[in-house]
């Protein structure tokens, strides 16, 4: 299954993409991740990945800023193309892809036409304008069947989840 995220600067996505993995852990999924994880996983190489097809069956990917991977304005490029050969095939490996973005229409569209599960990120505030700190807001739109498309919102507090990964961290370009 494919699962892209999208939301502003702080809006959760990282975070609920952090938690969707370690949920796939406990369900016996090995896990990689462009991202350090503070559980059991290993460190995922993009262009590794995608040149020498290391054995990628059933697993858990999660891939933090897929802009820097697959831009929209790069869409012929090497990467791009890799990345689409790899994610058209991600059913017949039995992979769990998450990814996460600042906003669906900067990642290449044929990612975008391949993802099963799209779920936007917000940050949750009070009538007075003021945050309302460790809640987020989640609306996830499923078009797996695109007869029936579902469309459901839920609030998460993300405190649990702080101690899963650095949300410091930078992701840079496979240069």
């Amino acid at each position: 299954m494919i699962i892209g995220i999208d939301g502003g600067l702080g809006s959760g996505k990282t975070l609920l993409m952090t938690r969707y993995l370690y949920d796939d852990m406990q369900n016996g999924y090995e896990i990689r991740a462009n991202y350090h994880l503070n559980f059991n996983h290993k460190q995922l190489d993009i262009k590794e990945m995608l040149t020498k097809n290391p054995d990628l069956n059933n697993i858990a990917i999660g891939i933090d800023e897929m802009t820097v991977f697959v831009d929209c304005r790069q869409s012929m490029s090497k990467m791009n193309r890799l990345i689409s050969y790899f994610i058209l095939q991600s059913r017949k490996r039995n992979v769990n892809l998450y990814y996460t973005t600042q906003d669906f229409s900067m990642v290449d569209v044929r990612l975008i036409r391949h993802t099963h599960i799209q779920i936007s990120c917000f940050k949750v505030y009070y009538e007075n304008g003021e945050e309302i700190e460790n809640v987020r807001k989640f609306i996830v739109l499923d078009v797996r069947n695109p007869k029936n498309v579902k469309i459901n919102t839920f609030y998460l507090d993300i405190s649990k989840y702080y101690g899963l990964y650095d949300t410091n961290e930078i992701i840079l370009p496979p240069i």
